[in-house]
């Protein structure tokens, strides 16, 4: 066959040799990411480097998205969820990323418990909070300990210090998606403990963004058996879920492939998306056109792994209507 008609194969399938990621789906879709992993290897001979997969079970020092519809995971379905990531030579991350924690919550049961998981099974977490920070260091040391791009929205300056600083304290940082089109400070930061946010679909410089994290605090802290009334943030906010820019004719801080390669060539090598929002067609769109060269590899793949979407989504409906049943 001629090399006309042949996909690229091994990393000329790659739209950034040597690059690695970190994905959303842990306890929500890492089958669906494990399905594209190999479907992905059968077809182009590249094996995506996804070094990190994260997600959380319900525990109050969570500032995920999963918190508010997550299922109750037992001891072993949370230790199997682990390793099913170890054994693909994934790390797996907990978001354990709510900002504001009192030495109180660090006594949390449940947490303490998913840290002793975690520190059996070669996990990490992502924390917003220097306190937990600390907690971990003091008593799980084995945890890799990441600092999470929430954090990076209370400072008033982020600078050159101020991500060295992060560099200095954690095992990994998350560069701020406004920071992605500062070229000038991305060339003075620490490069080899950075993460890039490449979907970030958020106005550039959002007013609200502080108010948006805090409200995942206080919403959690409620549907965990507290006390008050639900924020309702997303139903106020503009522009988030991005259906609501629908009629906008700005385009929001996403970055194009242009300058995913542009920050790649700057020596940024660990790159992350966000996605526990999206369908997965919407999130599994974003992984693949950042992870495969575009112009013959995405659009190979993509349509090809939307039918194992409609499958997970299929199956996933057919369990809730028999759970459904059986409770009736």
């Amino acid at each position: 066959m001629s090399a006309f008609w042949t996909l690229p194969q091994g990393e000329e399938a790659a739209l950034m040799p040597g690059a690695a990621y970190s994905l959303p789906g842990l306890f929500l879709y890492s089958d669906l990411v494990y399905q594209c992993l190999d479907q992905v290897f059968d077809k182009f001979g590249y094996r995506i480097p996804v070094t990190y997969l994260y997600g959380s079970p319900k525990v109050r020092w969570n500032c995920g998205r999963l918190i508010i519809t997550d299922n109750h995971y037992t001891r072993e379905d949370i230790r199997r969820e682990l390793a099913g990531a170890r054994e693909r030579g994934i790390v797996p991350l907990f978001t354990f990323s709510a900002p504001e924690l009192s030495r109180e919550d660090l006594q949390d049961p449940a947490g303490n418990a998913l840290l002793a998981l975690a520190e059996e099974a070669g996990a990490g977490v992502i924390v917003s909070s220097p306190l937990l920070r600390d907690h971990i260091r003091a008593h799980y040391p084995g945890v890799e300990v990441h600092a999470s791009v929430i954090m990076t929205a209370f400072p008033e300056q982020r600078d050159a210090a101020y991500y060295r600083a992060l560099a200095r304290d954690y095992d990994r940082f998350v560069v701020h998606p406004d920071d992605n089109f500062r070229l000038d400070l991305l060339a003075e930061i620490p490069k080899d403990r950075a993460e890039i946010i490449l979907n970030e679909r958020c106005v550039p410089h959002c007013p609200q963004r502080k108010e948006h994290y805090l409200s995942i605090v206080q919403d959690q802290a409620i549907l965990l058996g507290g006390q008050g009334e639900l924020t309702n943030f997303l139903d106020r906010c503009p522009n988030v879920p991005d259906f609501k820019q629908h009629a906008s004719k700005a385009r929001n801080i996403s970055l194009t492939a242009q300058e995913t390669l542009q920050l790649r060539e700057m020596g940024f090598s660990l790159f992350k998306l966000q996605g526990r929002l999206d369908i997965p067609y919407v999130f599994f769109f974003d992984f693949l056109r950042y992870a495969l060269e575009n112009q013959l590899a995405f659009p190979a793949a993509y349509p090809i792994f939307c039918f194992s979407v409609r499958n997970h989504l299929k199956e996933k409906e057919r369990r809730r209507r028999a759970q459904a049943q059986g409770k009736g």
